[in-house]
């Protein structure tokens, strides 16, 4: 009888010594498999941001593998746009751990939901520094993909322009493919590429350009530009690039902002600015009134759809990887369900929570 632990084991709050040397403090986040607490790191005698995972036995390999990546990842990512790893572990040989630089802020969905939306400038800034990160990581072969609201970490900073990518934990690098499961879907529903929910192995940098759009949509809109009352509608919508249009809510946007947003979001990734310093570029010279140039604006054909597999059964029946907002790491599965939209058949697939 095998009498490995169920779980990894997670430090309780508060007081506890975890690994011999952090000082937990108290939690400040949790997500998916992994907890963060404010912890005093006893070797470096500071604070720090200690990110613990708990991993169920089953899932232990591939979440060690995962963990390897992560830390591997944010090592070759030195930038200002970056949260700072201190070190890693695994205690007990079964609880991974990171330690990192400790933010005092919030995250951009905190703010966005304090605030209702942001100031045109404030975005711009957050954009223009995220793109830099993000190519960073584009010229080491590294693709995000789950980038998101809660992933922007806006530091306390009169200046209020600073943000750091706190969460690099399902980026995918072409070498790395293995490591995701055959027919999988990672990434958070609302702000995945139409590209990215149908194919698993996705690396292609406008993925991250994507989000980014989604991201700039909701900071600005105060709401997410998908109109669904449910997953399988959310999927459909993002699939069909059924956006709703920003002009609607902040008329008082310059039209060419909200252009340059619409052509980051995109159904089709050939429609999309190449890269993300490319989006935030485009952005940043709308925002300041100078000359945007067709090809920096031109607007997305809506109307025409990628070419996606047309019949369920050209898709395997996949599985979402990673939890999205509001859900079980383990709660999820896809439904590859065939819609007919507009007279043409397209395929999309319908989450469902088990």
């Amino acid at each position: 009888m095998d009498d490995a632990p169920r779980y990894s084991l997670v430090p309780s709050p508060e007081g506890a010594l975890f690994a011999q040397r952090f000082e937990i403090e108290k939690q400040i986040g949790s997500g998916g498999m992994s907890f963060v607490y404010a912890a005093f790191d006893r070797e470096r005698s500071e604070r720090v941001a200690l990110k613990v995972l708990r991993l169920p036995e089953k899932k232990r390999e591939l979440g060690l593998e995962r963990f390897r990546r992560e830390t591997e990842t944010l090592r070759r990512l030195v930038h200002p746009g970056v949260v700072a790893i201190y070190d890693c572990g695994v205690e007990a040989e079964i609880t991974p751990w990171i330690s990192m630089e400790l933010l005092e802020g919030e995250t951009l969905r905190e703010k966005v939901e304090r605030v209702g939306s942001l100031e045109l400038d404030r975005l711009v800034a957050i954009v223009e520094t995220a793109s830099e990160a993000l190519h960073l990581a584009h010229t080491k072969g590294v693709v995000h993909r789950d980038l998101k609201p809660d992933n922007l970490f806006l530091p306390r900073d009169p200046s209020g322009s600073r943000v750091k990518i706190i969460d690099f934990g399902l980026s995918l690098s072409a070498d790395a493919k293995k490591l995701t499961q055959t027919g999988s879907v990672v990434g958070t529903p609302r702000y995945m590429a139409p590209e990215q929910i149908m194919s698993a192995h996705s690396t292609d940098p406008r993925v991250d350009v994507y989000s980014l759009g989604v991201i700039a949509y909701e900071a600005l809109a105060g709401k997410s530009p998908f109109a669904a009352s449910d997953h399988g509608q959310l999927l459909g919508a993002i699939i069909q690039g059924r956006i709703e249009p920003l002009e609607a809510i902040r008329p008082d946007l310059p039209k060419d902002i909200v252009r340059v947003i619409e052509r980051a979001t995109a159904p089709d990734p050939s429609d999309r600015y190449e890269s993300p310093i490319a989006f935030a570029a485009a952005l940043k010279k709308a925002a300041e009134g100078r000359p945007v140039t067709y090809r920096e604006i031109r607007r997305p054909d809506r109307s025409s759809r990628p070419s996606y597999p047309s019949s369920p059964g050209t898709l395997p029946a996949p599985r979402v990887e990673s939890g999205g907002v509001g859900l079980s790491p383990i709660g999820w599965a896809l439904l590859v369900v065939g819609l007919a939209a507009a007279g043409a058949g397209i395929t999309y697939l319908a989450l469902h929570a088990l």
